[in-house]
This record gives structure tokens, C-alpha cells and sequence, in this order.
């Protein structure tokens, strides 16, 4: 594979060399308490690539060294001024002392080498690291459905995807004290939406992994070094299959609820429909029943008895209406004829004879009559030998009364 064809690739589907080096950012918690344990710490970075890593190293304080076997790489960490060699991972590791480095590193190489291989180089990574030194590997991650289908073969140099619980027993077995598998690049919005989709169940699983060990040593210097490891990164596939699960279930039983409220709704309008049909009956039958009455014979017998009934509820009502102008008309033809029978001692007598057989009609009588008579003025005063009088009687003095001096006047 040619120099050229590699570093374009890389290019093309890796990312740019800021983008890279932003993602490798996620690294630095984990390295920089090195830095208060070992002066001059050192690091080797196996397949060091364009250089992105080996930069990061160094302006975090490291001594950084790279080693790759592809020159278009190599010539990219020249060009940058980082200080490389085209070596092999393992010839690399085995030339280095002892407890030599604070860190070795391996960045998407894990896939590119044979099983055996990849067993030999995290045994050679523990030989020389310090203690409390770090084994970094980052992978493409399979449990990303897209990633372990598609997107791994597209670099035609990888092996086969190594599973995150392959690659971190890795570093167990041999004798690393501390493992930590970190899932990187997912998009971070992720966790935050309330539905995801089936793409994202697909695809949105931390695409990358890294597996950081790190090797044994006192339990103070571990304690002062392991805050980056108590945290959680990335997605799992577990925890975003889990989140789907739960979203069909909650869009299940918002189907069923769905469908009881249509089947309620269907049968209150069907109930609804029948309350109208019942009516429309009804009104049918009682249309019919109407139109029979109208045209029965008893109906055409009964014309007049109902035209006479309408024309008495009408006169009585027209009665009701004149039924005070009668009391009063007839209050004042009793009072006058009340008069008429004083003035006539012979008829007074017979009236009173009569009158006392019917004493009931001679109060009804004598009510209307008091209805009927203007009522004195209270103004003109009354003869004190005259205020035990009836008030009958003191209107038959004042008419009197006022007669006599109309007389006098007269004669005046």
C-alpha cells in the first residue's frame, strides 16, 4: 500500500488532525497526575499516525516518542517537528528497559495486528511501565451496529473488531492492577432526548472505545491517580436498546389508550345515533297522530265547542279586567238607592223587614255601599255631640248638612 494512498485515507474517513486532537483531550485527566509522580516522565506512542497524540503529550509536559511503519505518517510528524521512527510496535516495546515509561500508548492499532500479537504487546506495555504507568488502546467500538457492519472494512488493513470485554480482559489477565473501558464520540445529545429513533439505536453507541490500564503500585500513589477512572463515558448499546424498549412499551400503551378512547367514542356516537332515531320516531308518530286527530270526524264535530270554550276563557278574562268598575258602578247604584229608601220612611221600614230575614245580604249591601260613598272630608270637623255617629251616619249629616245651607244660600 503506497505512502500517499494511506495518509488521503486517513484524511477522508479518520478526520483532520484537530479534530483528532480535540477528541484525545478526553485522555488528559487520566495522564496528568503522572506528571506529580515522575519528573522528565516519558512515552512511547505505538502507530503514532499523523502525530496528533504525540503533540498532546508534549505540551502536557511528557517526553514523547512515536513509532509507525508508514512513511506518509512519519512524514507528517516531521513536518510537525516530533521526534519518530519507523519501527514496529513490538520491536519498539521490547527495546525499551524495564520500568522505562510512564506511558504507552496505542491508537486504533489494535485491530490492525494478529490476536497473538496484540496479547504480546500488553504483555511488553506492563514490562515497561513505571508503577501507576498507563496502557491506553483505542478501537473502533462493535457494539455500534453501524460501525461493527459498515464502517470498520472500510480501512482494508483492519484484522477483525475486538469486542470491549475481549480487550479489557486483556490487560486483566496479565497483571494490569486497574482497567477502565471508556466509549468515546458519541453524540452528546443524545442522552438528553426524550424519543430516539431506530437509527439511533443503530448507530448512535459510542463509536470508539478505549481500554485504559493501569499498572500496579502503592496504594497511595493508585488513590492520587485514579480520579478519571471512577467517572462513566459514552453510550453502551445495552443502555440505548434498554431506552427503546422502554419507548415502544410507553407507544404501546399509548396505542391501547388510543384505541379504547376511539372504541368509547364509537359507541357514544352510536348511542347518540339511536337517541336520534328514537326521537325521529317520536316525532313521526306524533306527526301522524296529529294529522289523524285533524282529520277524524269528532275533531270536525267538536269545532264549535272548542270555538265557544275560547270564547269564555276570552270573556272571562275581559271580566276579570272589568271586574273593578263594576264593584265601583254598582257601589254607587246602592248608595243612591240606600238614599232613596231614607228619604222614604214608609219603603226604609219595608226594606228593613225584609233586610232582617237576610242579614248576610244586608252586610254584603251595606259594604258595597260604603264602597260606592265619597268618603267625608276629614278636614270639615264633626259636632262633638256627633263623633259617636256611625260613619254612615255622619255622611247622611253632612249631606244634610250641606243640602240645608244650599237652601239657604237660595233663598239669599
Amino acid at each position: 500500500m503506497s505512502d500517499e494512498f494511506y495518509r488521503a485515507f486517513e484524511e477522508r474517513h479518520r478526520g483532520s488532525r484537530e479534530l483528532i486532537k480535540a477528541r484525545q483531550r478526553v485522555y488528559l485527566p487520566f495522564i496528568s497526575p503522572l506528571l506529580q509522580l515522575y519528573e522528565n516522565a516519558t512515552a512511547i506512542d505505538l502507530g503514532c499516525g499523523r502525530g496528533e497524540w504525540l503533540e498532546l503529550l508534549a505540551e502536557s509536559g511528557f517526553q514523547a516518542h512515536g513509532v509507525d511503519l508508514d512513511e506518509g505518517m512519519l512524514a507528517a510528524c516531521r513536518e510537525a517537528g516530533l521526534h519518530v521512527t519507523a519501527q514496529d510496535a513490538l520491536s519498539a516495546l521490547r527495546a525499551l528497559p524495564d520500568a522505562s515509561q510512564a506511558i504507552v500508548t496505542g491508537f486504533h492499532i489494535a485491530e490492525h495486528i494478529a490476536f497473538s500479537d496484540l496479547r504480546l504487546l500488553i504483555q511488553q506495555a506492563l514490562r515497561v511501565l513505571k508503577p501507576a504507568g498507563l496502557l491506553i488502546l483505542e478501537t473502533p467500538n462493535p457494539e455500534n451496529i453501524t460501525v461493527g457492519t459498515v464502517n470498520f472494512y472500510l480501512d482494508p488493513t483492519h484484522q477483525k473488531p475486538l469486542p470491549p470485554q475481549l480487550l479489557a480482559f486483556l490487560p486483566e489477565y496479565y497483571g494490569f492492577a486497574r482497567v477502565k473501558t471508556i466509549r468515546l464520540q458519541e453524540d452528546k445529545t443524545l442522552s438528553d432526548r426524550a424519543w430516539i429513533s431506530l437509527r439511533d439505536v443503530w448507530g448512535g453507541v459510542s463509536p470508539d472505545y478505549a481500554v485504559v490500564a493501569q499498572k500496579d503500585a502503592d496504594a497511595a500513589t493508585l488513590d492520587g491517580t485514579g480520579t478519571a477512572f471512577a467517572q462513566e463515558y459514552g453510550l453502551t448499546l445495552d443502555a440505548l436498546m434498554g431506552r427503546w424498549d422502554q419507548q415502544a412499551r410507553q407507544a404501546s400503551e399509548l396505542a391501547i389508550a388510543a384505541q379504547a378512547q376511539a372504541r368509547q367514542a364509537g359507541e357514544q356516537a352510536a348511542a347518540a345515533q339511536a337517541q336520534a332515531r328514537q326521537a325521529g320516531e317520536r316525532a313521526a308518530n306524533a306527526e301522524a297522530a296529529l294529522v289523524a286527530i285533524h282529520q277524524s270526524r269528532s275533531w270536525r264535530l267538536t269545532a264549535s265547542l272548542r270555538m265557544a270554550g275560547r270564547l269564555a276563557r276570552e270573556g272571562v278574562q275581559k271580566a276579570k279586567t272589568l271586574k273593578p268598575q263594576i264593584k265601583r258602578q254598582i257601589g254607587v247604584l246602592l248608595t243612591h238607592a240606600v238614599q232613596h229608601v231614607h228619604q222614604r220612611p214608609r219603603l226604609r221600614q219595608a226594606v228593613q223587614a225584609i233586610l232582617v230575614q237576610f242579614p248576610a245580604v244586608k252586610d254584603r249591601l251595606k259594604a258595597a255601599a260604603m264602597r260606592g260613598t265619597p268618603k267625608p272630608d276629614p278636614g270639615q270637623p264633626v259636632p262633638a255631640n256627633l263623633e259617636n255617629l256611625t260613619p254612615h251616619a255622619r255622611q247622611i249629616y253632612t249631606a244634610l248638612k250641606n243640602k240645608m245651607q244650599h237652601r239657604s244660600k237660595e233663598r239669599c
